[in-house]
């Protein structure tokens, strides 16, 4: 196995995929549809962030799912609607599947290469933003559960 970073940083990613399925199954449904807490649109963000930063080409078209809906990923809009718990397992997956092929496609020698997006931001860094920033939010729904008395999902 020559790949050995490459190896390391997908052992450290690919349990955030696995815990923001994990947020989706833990919570109750009054707490999914809930628009104060936000639950669903912080997973809805994460895994959006990953769908722009995982893209292969600069020019590859960047869409944002509304499943039919007045929803948005952004955090500081309101949504008169929600994706509900099936649409957002399915959206996590697909873009689960984006991360595995930008994962596939790299070498240890590729990681220090620019991402598509920004020269001054390595293949690295962006795989390890969106460690950060995927788990910040696992945090903030994990948080909600918590302050409810609900169980989180488990940390993996």
């Amino acid at each position: 196995m020559s790949d050995k970073m490459v190896t390391i940083l997908r052992r450290q990613f690919e349990p955030i995929v696995e815990m923001l399925k994990n947020l989706i199954e833990v919570c109750p449904d009054d707490f999914w549809i809930d628009a104060q807490h936000k639950y669903w649109k912080q997973i809805f963000h994460a895994t959006t962030s990953m769908k722009f930063w995982f893209r292969q080409q600069k020019n590859e078209e960047f869409i944002i799912p509304d499943f039919g809906k007045d929803v948005t990923e952004d955090l500081d809009k309101e949504c008169s609607d929600y994706p509900t718990k099936e649409e957002m397992k399915n959206y996590v997956e697909e873009i689960s599947s984006v991360a595995r092929k930008f994962f596939d496609e790299l070498t240890d020698d590729k990681l220090l290469e620019p991402c598509v997006l920004y020269e001054e931001i390595t293949k690295t860094d962006v795989i390890l933003m969106q460690i950060r920033h995927v788990q910040h939010h696992i945090g903030y729904c994990n948080n909600i559960l918590n302050s409810n008395h609900l169980e989180a999902a488990k940390w993996i």
